[in-house]
């Protein structure tokens, strides 16, 4: 088995391992987690795709563009994925927010990746549409960690639930990584290597280490946060018990 070969079966493991996980995720966060881990688990569908058509491509020794699409529109999910966990993140305090932070940030975010992922899908053996659609990605990544920075820059800040505070942050934490997964994307297209992406250890380090880790936050958060639904209906419940109380 080639090193790239390798490289992909460790992938199919890989996502296959933590879509499980993902599921549990989807399940314990209820519908204001919908919009986050169903695009993680998109994500999880993509790679597995990607990488199941490379490593048939590889078998006969052809480099599959399909695939290369499919791994390119795979970044989306990451993209999209970090704006739920981040509506997520808001949802007790979305009535004090910024209008970018309620409606047409989010909207505006969602059409420039929908457009990097029409022109990724649309791209087949044209590579400058393809790099137009990397650049889009770029330019979706940038909006988020403008929704970002504004998020924590609400005056409602400190209102978050602790287990939201702990998503805002993981977030923080997987943007740079998702960045870093970008450039290396843009760098492929752009680059006399085309769509290989260069040597093994530099496909490991900047492109399957920072998307590996990326999922690993978004995992490890929703675990640890996987009661947040229950902690928001608390105060309700010991609201409407004062109530018959009273």
């Amino acid at each position: 088995m080639t090193p790239s070969e390798s490289l992909a079966a460790a992938n199919l493991g890989f996502y296959a391992i933590v879509s499980l996980p993902a599921l549990y995720c989807f399940i314990m966060h209820g519908k204001h987690g919908l919009a986050a881990w169903v695009y993680v688990l998109a994500m999880c569908g993509l790679r597995l795709a990607g990488n199941a058509i490379s490593l048939h491509a590889y078998e006969h020794n052809q480099v599959s563009t399909v695939a290369a699409i499919i791994n390119g529109i795979g970044l989306s999910p990451l993209l999209i994925a970090a704006m739920g966990l981040l509506r997520e993140s808001n949802h007790s305090i979305q009535q004090s927010l910024s209008s970018p932070l309620n409606t047409w940030g989010f909207l505006i975010a969602h059409i420039v990746i929908g457009g990097g992922i029409g022109l990724a899908a649309a791209s087949k053996a044209n590579e400058t549409i393809l790099k137009v659609g990397m650049i889009f990605f770029a330019t979706g990544w940038t909006m988020v960690c403008g929704l970002v920075v504004l998020s924590y820059q609400a005056t409602s800040h400190r209102q978050r639930l602790s287990d939201e505070r702990k998503i805002l942050l993981a977030v923080t934490i997987a943007m740079p990584l998702i960045g870093i997964r970008i450039i290396y994307a843009i760098a492929t297209v752009f680059s006399s290597s085309g769509l290989e992406g260069g040597s093994l250890a530099v496909r490991v380090i900047f492109g399957t280490l920072p998307e590996y880790l990326t999922m690993l936050v978004y995992i490890g958060v929703g675990i640890a946060t996987r009661n947040l639904a229950r902690s928001r209906l608390e105060p309700a419940e010991k609201s409407q018990s004062s109530g018959v109380g009273a």
